[in-house]
């Protein structure tokens, strides 16, 4: 949990910085408006010390969490993102009891253009990638410390390289803009083929690997490292079928006894472990209301609607995936739950399965909006995309059973048989990988990559409809289309 706080003045002015940006807009389509008083703040103007740069980076964060500056409450992680990722594959589904609209859609393979979980999406990644490209066209020109100057503009292309991943993962060829938006001028431009937006966010990932550090200290733990960007990039190349390089990133990190898996899978997840030796990057929260980053939603959308008036049951998990664990497997009962005591009534309450593993019962007895952190990342999810890529290029090698049986020894569960061949190695890898990471944000990406979508959706939700030539993409959003003639929709929307 980054505990990067701000006093009130450097609050007003992170504010004033958001509603630069947007005012710089306004200005620039207003014919009437011929003259700019000097004093008015512009990006061309505002950026001066190294404290602005700060602020700068700060707003691309802010932008992925939930921070103040949000005019929606929202950003790129806060609820949406995992939400998507988990209702529209064989993880999860929408209770309906939100936005039923735009969850149940998603929940049953039949969402649009039209569907404002999308719609949120693509905004926020959006603006987060403005943000990013105003504060990399910006700290360049400011006087001060070098070696932070080179760490802030880490920060940002990582931020940058990241949205864009998160962007053409989910929709294809997308717009690609690597200036800042100022005005209406450039809002018009076409789709940027997917391989040229995947050529741009490994140049971005380098730049940053390169240039951050391996860890922080004090009030800056949470910031994107070289652990980070070195993790993306081997996502990136296990999306791309780059299994040597993928493997090579993976070595990068392995090798440099900074990260590693916490000893017991539940700790991972409390509170007090924020930003622990297992989180490669994760979108750091707090409740209080004087930091960056604010409130995540977990507790609010995932606990049920039993357990007090705070908890909405509004995602839940498939009977099919908590079917997945064996009973011995120690990560089943920190993820979920069937039952819960109350600590003062003594009364037990009895349910169908619900994710627990977010709520941090020491900490937050309340179960309602959380501190507890998206968990981009993890050391675990590392070990598992080498032991991929190795089985990728050279079937299943010891090094490669060795790199699962790590992360399921500490499940408790038993090493996996030698015999399996490469096909079975790469069912237990993309198995293994739902038992480990539930809604964390990755299954529809893991479904879509390994061409399983539609196998794995109708074992868990057996009444719908997976078309593989549809499914594999989220539509652009309409509305998007409709202010730019230039984009064109993605096939069967």
């Amino acid at each position: 949990m980054h505990q990067n706080y701000l006093n009130s003045a450097h609050k007003k002015k992170l504010k004033w910085l958001v509603l630069l940006i947007l005012m710089s807009l306004l200005l620039t389509c207003n014919d009437a408006l011929e003259e700019v008083p000097k004093a008015f703040l512009t990006p061309q103007n505002f950026y001066e010390t190294a404290e602005d740069a700060l602020l700068a980076v700060n707003a691309s964060y802010d932008h992925m969490a939930s921070g103040t500056s949000n005019r929606d409450f929202g950003g790129v992680y806060f609820n949406n993102y995992w939400v998507v990722q988990a209702i529209a594959s064989d993880e999860g589904y929408a209770s309906g009891a939100n936005n039923p609209q735009y969850s149940l859609p998603l929940t049953n393979f039949t969402w649009d253009a039209n569907n404002g979980y999308l719609e949120d999406i693509w905004e926020d990644l959006y603006k987060t990638i403005n943000v990013t490209n105003i504060a990399l066209e910006q700290i360049p020109s400011i006087e001060m410390d070098q070696d932070l100057k080179n760490r802030f503009l880490g920060e940002c292309h990582f931020i940058r390289g990241l949205m864009y991943f998160e962007l053409v993962r989910m929709f294809g060829d997308v717009p690609m803009s690597l200036q800042p938006t100022i005005d209406l001028s450039t809002i018009g431009i076409s789709r940027t083929p997917a391989d040229k937006v995947y050529d741009q966010i490994i140049i971005d990932l380098k730049l940053a690997r390169d240039q951050l550090p391996w860890a922080y200290t004090g009030v800056d733990k949470g910031r994107a490292t070289k652990g980070a960007a070195g993790g993306y990039l081997t996502k990136v190349y296990l999306t791309l079928g780059l299994w040597q390089n993928a493997i090579e990133e993976a070595n990068i990190i392995i090798q440099s006894d900074v990260h590693g898996l916490m000893p017991n899978f539940g700790d991972i997840f409390k509170i007090e472990n924020s930003n622990n030796k297992e989180l490669l990057f994760s979108i750091n929260f707090t409740l209080n209301n004087d930091a960056i980053w604010e409130t995540s939603q977990f507790n609010v959308r995932t606990l049920p609607v039993e357990l007090n008036k705070n908890s909405l049951s509004w995602e839940r998990p498939t009977q099919y995936l908590f079917d997945l664990f064996e009973p011995l497997d120690l990560r089943r009962d920190v993820t979920f739950r069937v039952q819960w005591t109350d600590n003062n009534s003594g009364e037990t309450l009895t349910f169908d399965p619900h994710v627990f593993k977010y709520w941090d019962e020491t900490a937050e007895p309340n179960a309602s909006s959380s501190s507890s952190d998206f968990f981009n990342l993890r050391y675990a999810d590392l070990l598992l995309m080498k032991a991929e890529a190795i089985n990728e290029l050279s079937g299943p090698t010891n090094e490669a059973f060795e790199l699962i049986d790590q992360v399921r020894k500490r499940a408790g569960i038993e090493a996996l048989d030698i015999s399996l061949n490469k096909e079975a190695f790469r069912d237990a890898i993309l198995l293994e990988r739902a038992k480990e990471l539930v809604f964390e944000g990755h299954r529809w990406f893991d479904l879509v990559r390994t061409g399983k979508l539609e196998e794995k959706v109708l074992l868990a939700k057996p009444d719908v409809t997976v078309d593989m030539d549809r499914h594999v993409l989220f539509p652009i959003p309409q509305r998007e289309i409709n202010v730019n003639p230039n984009l064109v929709q993605n096939p069967g929307y």
